[in-house]
């Protein structure tokens, strides 16, 4: 997904300039273990308790409402928010979202004193930071809400985080809920995984994704690509097709939106009732995705975050952590192919993984470690 790094010192490629690159890969083969990580959280709040009746909120988006993945998801996310918070309106989101036009997208919002302006990834960090600096004394309150980013590393030569909160899911549970699936669901005992950058986050979810397959079956072996970049759904294709052929690849999960749905219409065309799919990060289980099994669900926790700025402690660089505890990472509906036996031990296995009692970081690191 989108996760991307930033300093006055160190800049690293972000999602909408990989897209412009073009950026995509062979395919890359690894069999391994088990493991995880978890999402570190700053504390510090600001203002207080509002007495204001309305509020506003707005969506700045690199890629599109209807993209199948990541800023669907995000939307997805902001609409189930906004079902339980009445006295919320959203303004109309800005999708397609430039690096060079970012800045002027959150401004326009700050000018309207918008009181929640979200931002769906962290290349909305490295470019925030005047803006932000800028409203925390001329428009206070605005608040800004970034996904994916964490403000220790990635924020760190922001002025203030006063009006600045960040998401971060629990990539280990995302990954491990996916094993758990792949390793019941297999036949073949051969799963693969395409991401579409290399990313710390992308390398958490496939390690806990094979290392959750192994224990169900220590066999399962990993085919995985992760320079497919998101929009160039033939490379999919072409990627899964390669794996059916020479690794007999029967189940699929995957973190690089567009290119995922190239990746279902190979499995589709290899066997609807044979060949699966894992989908990622909204629910999307019915009769028109014939291959997909269940969903990796993501909800970014956008209700918390409205619900904070209404008490006024919202800020602070605080993280919120979307995790299974919270609802903020869970396992979609399942398509009729999964047997009910097969989602009762799916069942049991969910709880030990939201338990942390599944996989261990040394399982995940073990395989990561393979991963160069």
């Amino acid at each position: 997904m989108r996760e991307f790094s930033r300093s006055k010192s160190h800049v690293m490629v972000n999602r909408r300039q990989a897209i412009t690159a073009g950026l995509g890969g062979a395919a890359t083969l690894v069999l391994a273990g088990c493991g995880s990580t978890s999402s570190s959280s700053s504390s510090g709040s600001t203002g207080s308790s509002s007495s204001q009746s309305s509020y506003k909120v707005a969506m700045i988006m690199s890629g599109t409402i209807t993209d199948g993945g990541w800023d669907q998801g995000h939307y997805e996310s902001l609409k189930k928010a906004l079902d339980s918070h009445s006295n919320w309106t959203m303004l109309e989101p800005k999708e397609n979202t430039a690096d060079a036009d970012a800045a002027s997208a959150a401004q326009s919002y700050v000018d309207q004193d918008v009181d929640l302006i979200i931002g769906n990834g962290n290349q909305f960090a490295s470019d925030w930071a005047e803006v932000v600096s800028d409203a925390a004394d001329s428009h206070p309150k605005v608040h800004f809400l970034i996904t994916n980013t964490d403000p220790s590393s990635e924020m760190t030569d922001y002025d203030t985080l006063d009006p600045v909160e960040t998401v971060l899911p629990d990539f280990k549970q995302t990954g491990a809920l996916a094993g758990v699936v792949a390793g019941l669901m297999t036949q073949t005992k051969s799963i693969g995984f395409i991401g579409g950058m290399k990313l710390p986050s992308t390398l958490t979810k496939y390690a806990a994704y094979l290392a959750a397959a192994q224990k169900i079956d220590a066999s399962i072996q990993g085919q995985y690509n992760f320079e497919a970049g998101f929009t160039d759904a033939s490379l999919g294709t072409k990627l899964t097709e390669q794996w059916i052929n020479t690794n007999n690849v029967d189940v699929m999960w995957g973190d690089a939106s567009a290119v995922d749905n190239g990746a279902r219409q190979a499995l589709e065309q290899a066997g609807a009732d044979t060949h699966f799919d894992i989908a990622q990060p909204i629910d999307i289980v019915g009769s028109d995705q014939p291959t997909v099994v269940t969903s990796t669900v993501t909800d970014w926790m956008i209700g918390q975050a409205m619900d904070e700025v209404e008490s006024g402690s919202f800020g602070g660089g605080n993280v919120i952590e979307a995790n299974m505890s919270n609802g903020g990472i869970s396992l979609g509906k399942f398509s009729d192919k999964v047997s009910s036996d097969v989602q009762s031990k799916i069942k049991d296995y969910a709880d030990k993984i939201s338990a942390d009692e599944f996989l261990t970081n040394d399982e995940i690191n073990a395989i990561k470690d393979t991963l160069g």
